[in-house]
């Protein structure tokens, strides 16, 4: 497959019967062509393999500054949202520029390998030196592709 993809074949779409071909022109999708069978993909393109081709999903709420923290600096052993604040408030404390991007990449990488290609995160501004805010400013930069 080459760098620019210019179709997806073998696709198989939602409310529709058989496989699809997708053609694609400066990364959007102008055609869809019901294929008469499964056909090899050829340069630039994309076999689905019979599965379900989808838009892609969407995280509407996540707080990526506090993303892989389960368990620092301890588990939230009442499974309430007031010991989970107290859990956060000690964490919060250790928090670095570093640390919160590592994280909140991390995390978005996951999600892009799930199908997740929006996210919608919130921050929190309590820290007098926005030490997440301006982190994950970094990390919108840096993930904006």
């Amino acid at each position: 497959m080459t760098d620019h993809l210019n179709a997806i074949v073998n696709a198989r779409l939602q409310g529709r019967d058989g496989l699809h071909r997708l053609t694609m022109a400066d990364g959007r999708f102008m055609a869809i062509t019901q294929q008469t069978e499964s056909v090899p993909a050829g340069d630039g393109e994309l076999d689905a393999g019979g599965n379900l081709v989808a838009p892609p999903f969407v995280e509407p709420h996540i707080h990526l500054d506090a993303a892989l923290t389960a368990g620092e600096p301890r588990w939230n052993q009442s499974g309430t949202l007031f010991e989970g604040i107290e859990c956060w408030s000690e964490r919060k404390a250790t928090l670095t520029r570093d640390d919160v991007i590592t994280r909140a990449e991390r995390t978005l990488e996951l999600f892009a390998d799930h199908g997740i290609q929006y996210v919608r995160t919130h921050v929190d501004v309590t820290d007098p030196t926005l030490t997440a805010l301006k982190a994950m400013l970094e990390v919108r930069e840096n993930m904006a592709e």
